[in-house]
């Protein structure tokens, strides 16, 4: 049982992963929730309790390389078919896993309705320590950047499959987005992740909420009532 709701372990594409299931009956559509499954769910609690089915796949890395996005994907369309439910999902993703569900939507925007993200990587170089991150901060993720996508310190400055390098086919197939930040996130910084997000969808029209956290930092995430979010995701899901 997941939060009293029930789930099914499966292996995906050699990885672990997850089905959680609605009480009631389901209403056909899904919420993937791309990384840190078990952080914060209160979100989640109350979408399964409204007929969503919850579903995640473990990652490699979370980093969100091109293979694991795909994969990724190919899981989506694995549950819509085995659910009977759509293939369009609300792609929930806090942290790394805001890396993951805009990668997602770059790769494969014909799979999300709508993102949820929420203090959301979308800047390697950021993280990297290319900008204003502290340096402590920086070398806790060096090793993994570089395990994840081979550069070096010479190399890094060329690095260009962020997010942020290509967000237009988030705005070509008119993907909504709320987007939560906490305004003293040391961690991942709003000004040179989300905030370049927030500034494309205003200059391109793109439907955006964005809901800052007053003196916030990087945890917790969500929101001690999640009803703003649930209404932006249900009233936009397309």
């Amino acid at each position: 049982m997941w939060n009293d709701f029930k789930e099914k372990t499966i292996t995906f594409e050699g990885r672990k992963a997850l089905i959680i299931y609605p009480k009631g009956k389901p209403n056909g559509k899904m919420i993937l929730k791309t990384e840190y499954l078990g952080a914060f769910p209160n979100f989640d609690i109350e979408m399964l309790s409204r007929g969503y089915h919850l579903i995640h796949i473990t990652h490699r890395t979370r980093w969100a390389t091109d293979l694991e996005t795909d994969i990724m994907a190919d899981f989506v369309r694995y549950c819509a078919k085995e659910l009977g439910a759509s293939e369009r999902v609300i792609v929930e993703g806090m942290s790394c896993g805001g890396l993951q569900a805009a990668q997602l939507a770059r790769r494969h925007p014909e799979l999300c309705a709508v993102l949820y993200l929420d203090a959301p990587v979308l800047n390697i170089l950021s993280m990297a320590g290319l900008g204003a991150i502290s340096r402590e901060n920086a070398d806790s993720f060096w090793l993994e950047l570089v395990d994840a996508f081979g550069f070096n310190h010479s190399t890094v400055v060329n690095f260009r499959n962020s997010p942020i390098d290509d967000l237009s086919p988030l705005i070509e197939n008119e993907i909504p987005v709320i987007m939560l930040y906490g305004n003293a996130d040391d961690v991942v910084l709003y000004e040179e992740n989300g905030r370049v997000l927030e500034n494309y969808y205003k200059e391109h029209g793109g439907k955006l909420e964005v809901i800052c956290r007053s003196m916030g930092h990087h945890h917790p995430h969500g929101l001690d009532d999640p009803l703003p979010i649930i209404e932006f995701v249900e009233e936009n899901y397309k």
